[in-house]
């Protein structure tokens, strides 16, 4: 209970407060009738203060009742038992007091003009009457504030789902994008393992090298299943192996040239750069090829018109849209370069 009431928000303190005067100020609306004179402060003193005390006992009452837990099934009884019990309570803590302050209440100014008896409070029907009177605006206000925490909470609910949603795109995108980063051209291997073959058949020199070129690039491409992820220089390197096996098949491939810095382990969704290599050789015929790290990657070509869209860039986007990545391309004076932005 007493760390319920230490839980106590400005925000609760000050919707109970504005209420309790509210009430106190409905109450007041009587001195439009009655001439009260210079009465009137203490008249203004009485019917604000006494609200303001049933508004400190509501509090206690309903605090620890509003901390319990948010899914009990008798919440809300609970709810309305202590809105009940801080009614009651007021009432018991309002009419000694009210008794024991020298100040007139408008009833009392009323009975006086009229020559009527004093005003008493101690009467069964009053006691319940204004026990309700206390009973109905609190069980609204609380249930205001209840509906509002509801709210809240199915609000977070929600941001929850969805941020765990988002989690679980990622990690399915991930899982396919690791596939993809396995997968070997069955054409490309073929292509190579006769070009190798044929090398050996004729003695050629550079065979053994050929050979060392394509393991290179399996062991680069093939599945790594203690590999949790790629990085920089793993897509680096992939890149690297598959343009050497390019140009052991007798092709032209762009001269490869990295700089990675420090940032050659830093994490990187698989099979984001290879693509855009692989998109340049087959749109045209790019002489060299760089990646730089300057808190951005840069993939760039000696070739213009590399931007233009086509269903290889839509993949790739829909790839980094899930991711919340971001790539531009920028063509021009002879280049293109494509820019690639991931979230920290």
């Amino acid at each position: 209970m007493l760390q319920s009431w230490r839980s106590l928000q400005t925000r609760e303190v000050l919707i109970f407060v504005g209420a309790a005067l509210l009430f106190g100020a409905i109450d007041l609306t009587s001195l439009l009738e009655l001439n009260v004179g210079d009465q009137l402060p203490q008249v203004l003193a009485r019917h604000l203060s006494l609200p303001l005390v049933s508004c400190a006992v509501q509090l206690l009452c309903w605090l620890p009742a509003t901390r319990s837990s948010p899914v009990h099934p008798r919440r809300r009884l609970r709810l309305v038992t202590a809105t009940l019990v801080g009614s009651a309570l007021s009432m018991a803590v309002i009419y000694p007091l009210a008794a024991a302050l020298p100040w007139p209440s408008l009833c009392d100014i009323y009975a006086q003009t009229h020559g009527k008896p004093r005003c008493t409070m101690f009467r069964p029907t009053a006691i319940i009457g204004d026990t309700l009177w206390i009973f109905m605006p609190a069980l609204m206000i609380v249930g205001m504030l209840e509906f509002r925490t509801l709210r809240r909470r199915q609000d977070q609910a929600a941001q929850d789902l969805l941020r765990e949603h988002s989690q679980l795109r990622r990690h399915a995108l991930a899982a396919r994008l690791a596939t993809l980063q396995a997968q070997v051209d069955p054409a490309l291997l073929f292509d190579a393992l006769v070009a190798v073959e044929q090398a050996y058949g004729r003695q050629d020199p550079g065979a053994s090298a050929r050979l060392e070129r394509l393991i290179r690039h399996l062991r680069v491409a093939l599945p790594r299943l203690r590999d949790a992820g790629a990085t920089l220089g793993g897509e680096a390197e992939l890149i690297a192996s598959y343009l050497d096996l390019l140009r052991d098949l007798g092709g032209t491939p762009p001269a490869f040239d990295c700089d990675l810095g420090t940032h050659g382990a830093t994490p990187l969704p698989p099979m984001l750069l290879l693509p855009l290599v692989q998109r340049a050789v087959r749109l045209g015929r790019p002489q060299r090829c760089w990646l730089r790290v300057d808190g951005r990657i840069t993939l760039g070509f000696d070739q213009e018109g590399l931007c233009s869209d086509d269903n290889d860039l839509a993949s790739l986007h829909e790839r980094l849209a899930v991711l919340d990545a971001k790539l531009q391309c920028h063509s021009g004076a002879g280049r293109t370069e494509f820019i690639l932005e991931l979230p920290s």
